[in-house]
């Protein structure tokens, strides 16, 4: 069983693997032996969301059906007698037309351009009696009668348990040995990460982070029937109730009973709706942004209960999500126009019109993003910046009419000028989103604790706007909150944080330690040689001075997945002269992005100043790179936001890290659920003696300073990672040098140690 978040990197995973063609253009896996994915889960849990969410990440097609809706006739074709000849006999034949499913693939082809993609057949498993014998035929020859799934297409099927369908057909197990099945269960966590980066309305994400047991629920009524609370409906209702209340809608039970079909969870939620809703009455956030916070609303939020404390900071949360997002994408759109005036100067400058220099390019802007709509493959955030940027591109040439300047520089310097005002723009807004955070950790600090001012940095990290504003423009009040409370590396829910809080009396030198990363066994923890990884001072006097050029760097092949890594979020922990962001960054593509950290300053320097070569070497539109300087065991320091890193790669330097466990866990906070871990490092062959690996790290060499595969292994299932895959493994010797033919000192001792270097790739749980 996985959640829906694994499900879905499995799925893309394989689509990945099965579009996969060799040096002559022929599949790597024929197509007939490309087993359809069979996604078998509870309904309204995300299996149709997550297929649109795959085919717009990889830049193909998805042609969807439900199975329930299809007749033989419908998917098979109609029969027709066709008259042939053989060896001199005549004869009429019945043949089939061709299937409606079969036949919306090539419309789809022909209507977007797009060669390749996802056939999702939902509901596979609930086919008519009269079409359930067709099937065995499409999962092992993706053929419906005579006409095949087109090359390029690979079949995604989805279906529901017997549990929560009368109508299931039970695969016999012919039928499931020609399918790749894969459990899907209901998984609060991972749709939690998934809602607070749709920005979801608080008042959904904040009642059921206090009752997860909520969240999903398919029961018997004594009476007949079915009581149901499903992942969809929440996000229909959070959807919703956001709309109703910008048009000033009634948002009441009447309305959740149409989406929580449960009465006992539809009571709990209206209830914890009206409270919601007078905390917001009541406590003003925007006079809190604002710096214009009464001393009636500070006093109430010092003597609040921690419930309405946590609603509070979810609507500080939530407006601070939004002006962080409105300025993101105003800099965004900025940038968009950018490109298009600098493609269209030049022909102004010559003397080009405004209409013929610009006209044809919002046009085809237009036509693009129709075409991309009608695929399924833009985003609606992509949406609205092209709306917003074809709207700005026809202003300025509305401004080229009252300004009599049709054509040539005239044009242009209009164009510029109303180009300028545009850009004017985003700095305030930069500001103003900026005072309205430093304003929210000053109320936070001014009127409550410290645990919620853990839970209130712990949440603005998750929050994709505000990680991504932090990660751009940097804010200082963020950065002195979170150097005096290191937000804990293995994220727990709010209420799971503060209920290992609770156990410490505020105040107490106990509350100043980071707490455990969540499932951290005790064993795996009291086996470890963690040290305290929140004193700034200690990191700084181990990371001085060493700048680690020889031992581990000998043994580093960069052992990537570059296909699975394209438009990803990548970071390369000790980038050292960013050698391998470079690479990254090639491989990421313009989609993608890389981020490089070293604790390094001057490294860091030498990387951004050979950054600009680097993305025109590859060959990219612009630059998808980024360096800063920080500790591993800190990431949070360099704006790296929880759950926003598709893969981390670091090499065997990680034995040399001041604490290998706290930095593992720093790994696992920042990557999303199911993101990979590529861990190049070392493994010694039997127990160490702690003083020779101690003074193996002190002269940088990495392989003597290794730990046994059990410890990693522990380490890392404690850092929240799963089993991992073992990739490439050689035998090492401890003095192996940074160059060839070349050796480095090693620590004398008397341990008869073999080692071995080893590539893995490690999945996040």
């Amino acid at each position: 069983m996985m959640n829906i978040t694994q499900a879905k990197q499995q799925i893309k995973d394989t689509v990945e693997a099965y579009l996969q063609r060799d040096e002559a253009g022929v599949f790597a896996i024929a197509p007939v032996h490309q087993r359809p994915v069979f996604l078998l889960g509870a309904p309204g849990i995300g299996k149709t969301a997550i297929m649109e969410q795959v085919a717009r990440e990889l830049g193909i097609g998805l042609v969807s059906y439900s199975m329930t809706h299809h007749t033989r006739q419908s998917a098979l074709g109609l029969p027709r007698i066709e008259r042939r000849s053989f060896e001199g006999l005549d004869f009429e034949a019945s043949e089939y037309t061709m299937s409606e499913i079969v036949a919306a693939i090539y419309d789809y082809m022909e209507r977007t351009g797009l060669r390749s993609g996802i056939l999702f057949l939902d509901e596979i498993n609930c086919v008519s009696e009269t079409l359930y014998p067709s099937m065995l035929q499409f999962l092992q020859f993706k053929t419906f009668g005579k006409h095949k799934v087109p090359a390029g297409w690979v079949v995604v099927c989805a279906g529901n348990p017997p549990e929560y369908n009368r109508s299931v057909h039970e695969f016999d197990i012919v039928t499931l040995d020609r399918l790749r099945e894969i459990d899907v269960q209901p998984d609060y966590s991972a749709w939690r990460e998934y809602a607070v980066g749709r920005g979801l309305h608080p008042a959904v994400t904040t009642f059921l982070e206090a009752k997860k047991d909520c969240f999903y629920k398919v029961e018997s009524k004594p009476g007949g029937g079915k009581s149901f609370v499903t992942a969809r409906g929440w996000e229909d209702l959070a959807d919703l109730i956001a709309l109703y209340e910008r048009m000033e809608k009634p948002v009441d039970r009447d309305l959740f009973e149409q989406f929580l079909r449960d009465d006992e969870v539809c009571d709990q939620f209206s209830v914890y709706y009206a409270l919601f809703q007078k905390y917001r009455s009541d406590y003003q956030v925007d006079s809190i942004l604002a710096g214009e916070a009464s001393d009636t609303i500070r006093a109430r939020a010092r003597d609040a209960a921690f419930d309405e404390r946590v609603a509070l900071l979810g609507l500080l949360l939530d407006a601070l999500g939004d002006s962080c997002a409105d300025t993101l994408q105003l800099e965004d759109v900025c940038m968009r126009l950018r490109d298009v005036l600098r493609e269209a100067k030049p022909e102004l400058l010559d003397g080009a019109s405004a209409d013929e220099a610009l006209g044809g390019r919002i046009v085809h802007i237009e036509s693009d993003l129709a075409r991309r709509e009608d695929a399924g493959t833009v985003s609606i955030s992509e949406i609205k910046r092209e709306r917003l940027v074809i709207g700005i591109l026809k202003a300025f040439l509305a401004e080229c009419v009252l300004q009599q300047t049709p054509s040539g520089q005239a044009a242009f310097r209009t164009i510029e000028a109303a180009y300028k005002a545009e850009v004017a723009k985003v700095q305030p807004a930069i500001n103003e989103a900026s005072a309205k955070m430093d304003r929210a950790f000053e109320f936070v600090d001014g009127t409550m604790g410290n645990r919620e001012m853990l839970v209130f940095l712990a949440e603005l990290t998750t929050w994709r706007a505000t990680t991504q504003f932090v990660s751009h423009y940097g804010n200082d009040m963020y950065y002195k909150f979170n150097e005096n409370l290191q937000v804990d590396a293995s994220r727990a829910g709010l209420y799971d944080r503060v209920e290992k809080l609770n156990n410490l009396d505020e105040g107490d030198a106990e509350a100043a330690k980071p707490v455990a990363a969540a499932g951290a066994t005790t064993q795996a923890v009291s086996a470890s040689v963690s040290k305290s990884s929140t004193d700034t001072a200690a990191l700084a006097e181990h990371y001085a001075n060493k700048e680690f050029e020889y031992g581990f760097a000998s043994v580093c092949k960069m052992l990537l997945p570059a296909s699975e890594l394209k438009g990803k979020r990548v970071l390369d922990v000790g980038s050292r002269r960013g050698r391998g962001v470079y690479k990254l960054s090639s491989m990421v593509g313009n989609e993608g992005h890389a981020i490089g950290i070293d604790w390094s300053p001057s490294y860091v320097q030498e990387s951004i100043d050979g950054m600009n070569r680097a993305w025109h070497d590859s060959g990219l539109k612009g630059n998808n790179m980024e360096f800063h300087v920080a500790y591993p065991e800190d990431l949070i320091s360099a704006g790296i936001g929880t759950s926003t890193i598709d893969a981390v790669y670091i090499n065997n330097v990680v034995t040399l890290l001041y604490d290998q466990q706290q930095a593992l866990r720093e790994f696992g906070r920042v990557l999303k659920s199911g993101g990979l871990l590529i861990l190049e490092t070392v493994f010694a062959d039997r127990s160490r003696n702690e003083a020779v690996v101690e003074a193996a790290r002190e002269i940088g060499n990495s392989i003597q300073a290794a730990h046994t595969e059990a410890e990693n292994l522990a380490w890392l299932e404690a850092a929240g990672f799963d089993t991992p895959s073992i990739e490439d493994e050689y035998e090492v010797a401890a003095n192996l040098g940074y160059k060839a033919g070349e050796t480095v000192d090693t620590v004398l001792d008397d341990e008869d140690v073999h080692y071995k270097a080893v590539s893995l790739y490690v999945r996040k749980k």
